[in-house]
């Protein structure tokens, strides 16, 4: 569920920032220390989240002030550039002291046996910043010692109901809160193009887009009742139902989901060029009125501030419509998003500069960017965000539940998905299919899509075990896993 490269955002008020970057758990002679450990030099710092630049730079600032003669190098990458761009500095020993890992294909556990990080240090501080149940091992912690955290939270998703509060009052809709099942939702777009005559559609998606449109389509089944658990960023290999550990996606609520926007499709409620627009200009189209919803994740509101600043006070949201209207969806243990490098000569000041990354104040001023959710929701309460925001937040709260991952029951199982070849065509591309009317038969699709994905993750895990990794199809199944509850740390150690 973690988007990343997004456009421009809300900067931060001064009061927002003041006192927000102060160093955890740190006294003047840590500081001194600090300084002394970075050599009085540079520490280079790579990542790849563009919106959040000024952000971080004003936390570089901030440091730098608190340990004079440090300065931090910041050099943000285009997230398709940036695994070339590791690989090449580590095998040359010029890798950043801090790091992100985007684009090099291989799990967290792969890259700490490869020696590739160095346990982070004062680690007790860091750890007594961060909400219960956030560190797992196989995922930040190795052997005990902690290598990353994460900062953006596991309970979100990217199919929010965003409206156009007018277009949904003037058609009878609850202008507040939007639809809540998928009966209510459909009734609603037709009433909005009914009333636009032609000139404003019911819903609009970026259809062109299948990565997102797969997205979607899992967490309306969620929303459906599809349980499943997950690996953190893995696509569709990585999602399994947690009782069986088998793949889900023929089960019904994925063929309800898929006959559900269908349904919207043959309504003719579509906008109709969706299907040659992506993310970025069907929302450009919606904000210019011509539909009145659109699926998207909480980063949209700030997007529209930024960019269609007109548009800002007709917006409103909503939770992903389900079948009930009491929808449950579930989201892979969060992961770490930065490291510090094996290679590095400051490990000390790499991890001190880190650890202002967490915190309440940090939280607050994250979120005031309208991006990626901080990882304690209750922080957004307070911050200086839109309205829209705070409402998408508190509906990730009240029904995103943390799902089991198997890649931290097992990291091998990063092997086995390393390994697997994802079957063609996608879940996505079987929904562009389905919704433009090739394809016709939606569980029979979806039934023969099931068997290559097993198919091709029992070959792979045989390739995985030949080379003698423990590793077994068995490393899916979750039996203490129940539906509509968390599943924490401890249940890891009990399953």
């Amino acid at each position: 569920m973690t988007t990343f490269g997004r456009r421009r955002f809300l900067g931060l008020s001064g009061a927002a920032l003041a006192g927000a970057f102060g160093v955890v758990g740190c006294t003047r002679s840590s500081e001194q220390e600090a300084a002394t450990a970075a050599g009085g030099g540079v520490l280079r710092w790579w990542d790849h989240f563009q919106p959040l630049k000024p952000l971080h730079e004003r936390i570089f600032a901030e440091y730098g002030k608190a340990n004079p003669g440090v300065r931090v190098e910041h050099e943000v990458y285009n997230p398709n550039e940036m695994g070339q761009a590791l690989q090449l500095a580590f095998k040359s020993d010029q890798i950043a002291d801090v790091h992100t890992i985007a684009g090099l294909g291989s799990s967290e556990a792969s890259l700490v046996a490869s020696g590739w990080f160095a346990p982070l240090a004062g680690q007790e501080a860091i750890r007594a910043k961060l909400p219960a149940d956030t560190l797992l091992e196989g995922l930040h912690v190795f052997d005990g010692k902690l290598y990353t955290f994460p900062f953006f939270t596991a309970r979100q998703y990217a199919t929010l109901n965003w409206f156009n509060r007018e277009l949904v009052e003037k058609a009878g809709g609850d202008p507040d809160n939007g639809p809540a099942t998928w009966d209510e939702f459909r009734s609603l777009a037709a009433r909005i193009t009914k009333d636009g005559g032609g000139q404003a559609y019911g819903w609009i998606q970026g259809l062109q887009f299948h990565e997102r449109l797969q997205s979607h389509v899992i967490e309306l089944a969620m929303s459906a009742g599809a349980p499943l658990a997950m690996t953190p960023g893995a696509n569709e290999m990585g999602l399994v139902d947690p009782r069986t550990g088998d793949y889900a996606y023929a089960g019904d609520p994925f063929v309800q989901t898929l006959e559900f926007l269908l349904s919207l499709v043959r309504d003719k409620v579509v906008f109709p060029a969706s299907t040659s627009l992506d993310a970025r200009t069907a929302r450009a189209r919606w904000a210019t009125g011509v539909a009145g919803m659109f699926f998207d994740g909480s980063w949209n509101i700030g997007v529209v501030n930024g960019q269609f600043k007109q548009f800002l006070g007709k917006v409103g949201v909503g939770p992903v419509p389900s079948p009930d209207g009491r929808p449950v969806l579930y989201g892979a243990p969060a992961p770490g998003q930065l490291f510090v490098s094996s290679q590095s000569e400051h490990v000390e000041a790499a991890s001190e500069l880190l650890a202002r990354f967490t915190g309440p104040e940090f939280y607050k001023a994250l979120a005031t960017y309208m991006d990626q959710v901080p990882l304690d929701l209750e922080a957004v309460a307070t911050a200086d965000v839109h309205p829209t925001y705070k409402r998408a937040v508190e509906l990730f709260g009240q029904a995103v539940r943390l799902a089991p991952s198997p890649i931290v029951r097992n990291p091998a199982v990063a092997q086995v998905l390393t390994e697997m070849k994802e079957p063609r065509p996608t879940l996505g591309e079987i929904t562009q299919g389905i919704l433009s009317g090739e394809l016709t038969d939606i569980r029979k699709t979806l039934r023969e899509h099931t068997g290559k994905l097993a198919a091709e993750r029992e070959r792979a895990t045989r390739a995985v075990a030949k080379k003698g990794v423990k590793v077994s199809l068995d490393d899916w199944k979750f039996p203490n896993w129940r539906a509509g509850q968390d599943y924490t740390a401890e249940m890891y150690r009990t399953s």
